[in-house]
């Protein structure tokens, strides 16, 4: 069931409507509200919806980047998985001698 929140990040105050648990939803609203501040110590010429375009461009690069490791880690554990399948009808067939 969707709950609505009122958070608070970067001094901008928000409803949003989501099916996260409350701890879920604070985890998420204090880790992005310390990134645009970080971003915006670093540099005082950015505002701060800069600052939180910024925080989003950075955790999209860092999914596109989890999502590309996934898909190696996918493709080498098929790979295990067929040595293991290969391995196991070998055992058989030298177990059957």
């Amino acid at each position: 069931m969707k709950a609505r929140y009122t958070i608070t990040i970067a001094d901008m105050q928000m409803n949003v409507l989501t099916e996260e648990p409350e701890a879920s939803v604070t985890e998420l609203v204090n880790t992005i509200d310390r990134r645009i501040r970080e971003i915006n110590t670093r540099s005082r010429h950015c505002s701060k919806t800069e600052a939180a375009l910024l925080c989003a461009l950075d955790y999209c690069a860092d999914k596109f980047k989890a999502q590309r490791r996934q898909k190696v880690l996918e493709a080498q554990l098929a790979v295990a998985k067929a040595e293991i399948a290969d391995l196991k009808a070998q055992l058989e067939a030298l177990a059957s001698k």
